[in-house]
């Protein structure tokens, strides 16, 4: 049985983030539902989402503090 996975939005433009965990680049194209926040929370122009709005925040900030290349 697989679980709901809830789709925070869809990207009208492709966007490059940094995947959270492997800290790799990630491409994710344009039409694509996003349901990760914390992938969500990097796509800062509200241009690259279908509605022009970034998707609300349903956690709260994250605490992680990215570490030095």
């Amino acid at each position: 049985m697989s679980a709901a996975v809830k789709s925070l939005g869809v990207l009208a433009a492709t966007v490059h983030v940094l995947d959270p965990v492997e800290r790799i680049p990630v491409v994710l194209l344009a039409g694509e539902h996003v349901s990760d926040p914390v992938l969500a929370e990097q796509i800062t122009n509200p241009r690259c989402w279908e509605s022009e709005q970034p998707p609300a925040q349903t956690s709260k900030p994250s605490a992680r503090k990215a570490n030095p290349a």
